[in-house]
């Protein structure tokens, strides 16, 4: 596809990438800010800035664990963050984990915010999976069927060039816009009390990865055979499943 929209200046790009999870952000944003719900539970001072530490906190533990699906690798690699390589399923997994630590800061209501954010949070990750289209990243394998695509744009860099193959990252963004269309039409109506939805979402999105996890390439693996018949990010997103799942029973009963 095009990792690049235009030149900016000598080597600087803009790298389609990054203006995809921009306008993510900027969506997710302005439907935080636009919903009623959030003004009573937090001023948008103090969004914008959970939203620009959330960011922060996504890409590192984005970056986290995919060294950790790719390591061993050279330690100067691990830090070349520009070169490319997130985890979307990690970016999650450490927000959900960290950001309520500064909510609790801030002494802003945790579950009720997560909820409201979980809404949401589907339309950011869509329009991620667009940029990882327009990479190149996160890519399918091989494939006869009709929708497949090829990539021969020549700064894209993967094992399956010139041959059709499984546009995963288009699969992953329907699904997330599916995902968001339950949660703001149907699902945050049924389940009103708070934990649940963030923990809907949780269960939906590591869904969608494990689900997509079969038809894409790029996968990695645990050394141990028992284990090799998933990959990594599956066998995370069944623990994420299992636990969410327990926590969202436990809120039901509360």
């Amino acid at each position: 596809m095009i990792p690049y929209l235009f030149h900016i200046y000598g080597p600087i790009y803009a790298n389609s990438y990054g203006i995809a999870i921009a306008i993510g952000i900027m969506i997710f944003t302005a439907f935080m800010l636009s919903d009623s719900r959030c003004a009573k539970l937090i001023s948008s001072d103090q969004l914008q800035n959970t939203i620009v530490l959330s960011i922060l906190i996504g890409v590192f533990g984005g970056r986290l664990l995919w060294v950790f699906g790719n390591w061993p690798m050279p330690i100067r690699e691990t830090i070349e963050i520009w070169e490319g390589g997130l985890s979307v399923l990690g970016a999650v997994l450490a927000i959900t984990l960290i950001t309520p630590l500064y909510l609790r800061y801030i002494r802003v209501p945790i579950l009720p915010l997560l909820d409201l954010a979980a809404v949401y949070a589907p339309l950011l990750q869509a329009f991620g999976r667009i940029g990882c289209f327009l990479a190149g990243c996160c890519y399918g394998l091989p494939t006869n069927l009709p929708w497949g695509i090829t990539y021969t744009h020549p700064d894209i860099h993967l094992p399956y060039k010139f041959q059709t193959i499984h546009p995963t990252q288009l699969y992953s963004a329907l699904i997330f816009f599916t995902i968001f269309g339950l949660m703001y039409l149907i699902l945050r109506k049924r389940y009103p009390k708070p934990g649940q939805l963030i923990s809907l979402y949780l269960i939906l999105s590591s869904s969608e990865r494990f689900i997509v996890d079969f038809w894409r390439a790029d996968h990695e693996y645990f050394d141990s055979s028992a284990l090799h018949f998933l990959s990594i990010h599956q066998w995370i997103s069944l623990g994420i499943i299992l636990v969410s799942s327990g926590f969202m029973f436990w809120r039901r009963s509360k």
